[in-house]
């Protein structure tokens, strides 16, 4: 579902080739942007590059062979049967899009991430409704890198797996992003649910990334940073930032199991817990073997006459507030995990 795209400050052309690239260089993080060069991730050896430019117009798309939005961009790989191919889009502010990945196709292998050399990438929705970006299953991998995700109400990423049908989605990754303003505090909409939400998604890895500003505009309607239902198992969240973030930053639910937690920093986060579990009534299997472990974590999410702090664990919550559903408990608390109240969460972006 495609959305009017404005790129504010660019005209360069975009075109389709074939080939390697090398690091991203972009800015974002914080209340102040600033430069930073994302994590290098090279294009697949052989694999398709395909550069987004929205901001040349039509007629000078047409005429160069452009395109001119991630939408756009996966018909090319669909139209040229790309198996290994990597995304590269112009630097820039995209306003009010939002858009489906549907294209994974077996042993694909497809990162989306900034052009070398361009600026930072900003998607802005504007306070609109939905998720900046839902990946539907396949056999394929997708790797998101080096963005900044602001101003969605429902969440940034959704990967959308189908429980009932089992089909999967695995092996992708989100890293080097910015996820801030996210949930209805900052727009229009029913339900904020996650920055990165993953719905019966198997073995990926959400890995340095900066979640910030992520609250909902009610008390009792929570948002996560990373969310795992509907038996999303098997993936790892590695050394990110949480800041200010209105419920659990991590929550697992629906029998979800195996995700590990390892090596982040919390600050001003959380209703719960860290990483909690929540068992509904919809789903009676309990999760297993989710672990936390080696976490840095300040203060709790601030509410009217609230003092509580964690000290030390996730505290795992399930069945509606009531502990005691899931026996054994869904979350192993390993070592090496510290409190510091005082402590930032420093951009890692």
């Amino acid at each position: 579902m495609g959305r009017r795209v404005i790129l504010i400050g660019l005209s360069t052309a975009a075109v389709v080739t074939a080939g390697g690239l090398g690091a991203a260089a972009l800015g974002s993080a914080g209340r102040d942007p600033r430069a930073h060069q994302a994590a290098p991730v090279s294009a697949p050896e052989g694999g398709v590059v395909v550069h987004v430019d929205p901001g040349g117009g039509a007629a000078k798309q047409a005429a160069a062979g452009t395109v001119s939005s991630l939408e756009e961009a996966q018909k090319v790989l669909e139209d040229r049967n790309a198996t290994k191919a990597t995304v590269l889009v112009k630097g820039g502010t995209y306003q009010d899009e939002s858009f489906e990945w549907s294209y994974s196709p077996a042993g694909g292998d497809i990162t989306v991430r900034p052009e070398s050399g361009t600026g930072r990438v900003v998607y802005d929705g504007g306070g609109r409704e939905g998720y900046w970006a839902t990946v539907r299953p396949g056999s394929g991998k997708i790797h998101f890198s080096g963005m900044t995700i602001q101003n969605y109400t429902a969440g940034g990423i959704l990967f959308r797996g189908d429980k009932e049908t089992r089909q999967k989605i695995s092996g992708g990754s989100v890293r080097n992003m910015v996820f801030r303003r996210i949930g209805t505090k900052y727009g229009e909409g029913k339900e904020g649910y996650g920055a990165v939400h993953m719905y019966y998604s198997w073995n990926m890895r959400i890995e340095h990334n900066d979640f910030q500003n992520l609250e909902n505009d009610t008390v009792l309607s929570r948002i996560h940073a990373v969310y795992f239902s509907n038996g999303a198992s098997n993936n790892t969240v590695s050394g990110n930032a949480f800041s200010k973030v209105s419920g659990d930053p991590v929550r697992a639910s629906d029998g979800a199991s195996g995700n590990r937690v390892t090596g982040n920093r919390f600050q001003t986060t959380g209703w719960y817990g860290l990483f909690s579990y929540f068992k509904f009534d919809r789903d009676p299997v309990c999760g297993k073997n989710n672990y936390f472990a080696g976490n840095t974590y300040g203060k709790v999410y601030p509410r009217p006459g609230r003092t509580k702090s964690f000290k030390g664990q996730p505290v795992d919550w399930d069945n509606r507030g009531k502990k005691g559903a899931c026996r054994p408990d869904p979350i192993k608390v390993g070592s090496g995990n510290k409190y510091a109240p005082n402590a930032r969460a420093t951009p890692v972006n």
